[in-house]
């Protein structure tokens, strides 16, 4: 088979994308006010640190599922199939036996490190959906293969079906078994939906790639090689990675206690479910570059430059409406005003605009191969923020690191926008702020300050949401009559 890469498709693959990640987002935000009234936010706080600390064995991906989309559509581009199924197979094979291995080696290290982070009342829940939460990492080790595989296939939209799919499945699954089991139920419900995410991927990536047979069976040691090639730099960026997210939520159980965390997992969730929705419209542009790299030399700087403008527009309009929302989020999900959760949001709601503009320049070097930036931001967000986090939280708890969060997640990406601007010869001093957008990001700093300042316990839930609503509505009108909304209606069309 061929790739498609014309507009007509990236388009229809960034739709679908995007449609998926916001189905998630509203399942993201039904099952934690459903965990939030049934479970209590303690017990969302465990199930946040056990899943972290479990997502350190990842490291044992050998940044080898980061490869597969980029060398499946490398292969596609050059019209070679086999290569392409050999790639799945070859990674999924090697991956799919050395994480068994890995973590059931580690079960020992993970009890060790719960009880060492966790409370003494967290730490036999925490035991009891350790299992689930081990096995349900292994498949979705595999699950990564088979999606990579999807998208390198340019076939976005069929992943996204699917993931869609399942997500209702898990929220199903969780309503139905946490009044039984608890927490546990939770994770019974994730691992059964990664078992047949599992199962429709690789039937969805059958259909796709004819040459598959009907158990991945075909191991390429050569293919293995050259990927471990690109997989290397990767695998360092995963190592960063894991120094970020598991360290993080380590530190704000230690320093700032089983609630605290818990609001921490919920106030970065509910950002990071929205950025998704932004920044997994970028990642179609690995596979796409990754082809144009091979048939149409040069066209990459172009789709940058289109990319990050219209990246910065919709940023902008996102997150200046999140946290112009923050406070009535709160009343509305939590169900009353809570502090911690809007000043825990409202600082993640900065640190990952901020993120977030580099998407373009992040997936354009995945796709191209050029690892090295991508690796140094990483270094800098995975060792600054512990480092930080760990002084900052000895004196102001889960807040200290919070702001230590902010300040690594800043730090990683300016570096890595100004590295990708200087290497093009594009002048980051006039490219960083698009014309004609220094008045609609004054405007939503402006909105989101008047949505919550003033704001307390005290505040009517009708006074909130009027006000938020206003807000909210006069940065979208400002919005809509900035030239960028052209732009950006003329591509999707």
């Amino acid at each position: 088979m061929s790739i498609d890469v014309s507009g007509k498709n990236i388009s229809k693959n960034v739709v679908a994308t995007v449609s998926q990640v916001l189905v998630s987002g509203v399942v993201f935000f039904v099952l934690y006010r459903y965990l939030y009234d049934h479970l209590g936010v303690e017990q969302i706080g465990v199930w946040a640190l056990v899943l972290a600390s479990t997502s350190i064995s990842r490291i044992g991906e050998l940044g080898l599922t980061a490869g597969v989309v980029k060398f499946v559509a490398q292969a596609l581009g050059r019209n070679d199939a086999q290569r392409a199924a050999d790639v799945v197979q070859t990674i999924a094979l090697t991956l799919g036996v050395f994480m068994a291995v890995l973590l059931a080696a580690c079960y020992p290290l993970f009890v060790l490190a719960l009880s060492y982070f966790l409370p003494a009342e967290g730490f036999p829940i925490a035991l009891t959906i350790l299992p689930y939460a081990l096995v349900s990492l292994w498949v979705t080790v595999v699950v990564s293969v088979f999606s990579g595989g999807l998208d390198g296939c340019m076939r976005m939209d069929l992943r996204s079906l699917l993931m869609t799919l399942f997500h209702l499945v898990y929220l199903g699954l969780a309503i139905l078994l946490v009044p039984k089991y608890g927490l546990e139920g939770v994770a019974m419900a994730q691992l059964i939906q990664s078992i047949g995410l599992l199962i429709m991927l690789w039937w969805g990536l059958r259909r796709q790639l004819k040459v598959l047979p009907v158990v991945p069976l075909h191991w390429n040691f050569p293919v293995l090689k050259d990927m471990f090639r690109y997989g290397v730099n990767f695998q360092i960026i995963t190592i960063m990675n894991m120094l970020f997210d598991p360290m993080v939520k380590a530190m704000m159980s230690k320093f700032g206690g089983l609630e605290v965390l818990g609001y921490y997992q919920m106030a970065n969730g509910l950002i990071l479910r929205g950025r998704g929705l932004i920044v997994e419209a970028s990642r179609v542009l690995v596979p796409a570059i990754a082809t144009l790299k091979e048939s149409s030399a040069g066209s990459e700087r172009q789709l940058f430059n289109t990319s990050y403008r219209l990246m910065f527009y919709v940023s902008i309009l996102f997150y200046g409406a999140m946290g112009s929302s923050i406070t009535m989020i709160s009343m509305l999900w939590l169900g009353h005003y809570h502090a911690t959760f809007i000043q825990f949001a409202l600082l993640l709601n900065l640190a990952w605009f901020v993120n977030t503009l580099i998407s373009p320049a992040y997936f354009s070097n995945l796709g191209t191969g050029l690892l090295r930036p991508n690796m140094i931001a990483h270094a800098l967000i995975g060792l600054f923020t512990p480092l930080a986090g760990w002084v900052l939280g000895e004196y102001y708890g889960g807040i200290g690191v919070v702001i230590s969060v902010v300040i690594g997640l800043i730090i990683g990406s300016v570096y890595l926008l100004l590295n990708y601007l200087n290497k093009n010869e594009l002048k980051w001093a006039a490219f960083i702020v698009p014309q004609k957008m220094k008045l609609l990001m004054i405007f939503a700093v402006i909105a989101i300050t008047i949505s919550n300042y003033g704001r307390d316990s005290q505040s009517a839930l009708t006074t909130v949401i009027g006000l938020t609503s206003l807000c909210v509505c006069c940065l979208l009108v400002i919005g809509w009559k900035n030239p960028a909304r052209k732009f950006l209606l003329q591509r999707i069309k």
